[in-house]
């Protein structure tokens, strides 16, 4: 399961507690639709640092890297990509 099968999944059942999954794609406006808000943007951070051993800094959080499925991906991906570094 790649990155963003992973968040995709943790969002339909945390954050939407399943309800509405069927809008749900990996390019749907995640803030624009409702689906995440400054308050479950904290949960999906606390969330992506756990699962996938990175740091997101303040500086990272910003509407741009939570629109959508594919942003929160590439957002893991440039973490990762620094092996352990803050983003």
């Amino acid at each position: 399961m790649d990155n963003q099968e992973i968040i995709k999944k943790f969002i339909q059942s945390e954050i939407m507690r399943n309800k509405n999954a069927a809008v749900l794609s990996n390019s749907v406006s995640l803030i624009e639709t409702g689906v995440i808000d400054s308050l479950s943007i904290q949960v999906l951070i606390a969330f992506l640092e756990k699962k996938f051993s990175i740091r997101i800094t303040d500086d990272e959080v910003v509407p741009e890297n939570f629109e959508t499925i594919e942003a929160i991906g590439n957002l893991v991906q440039q973490c990762q990509s620094t092996q352990g570094s803050r983003c």
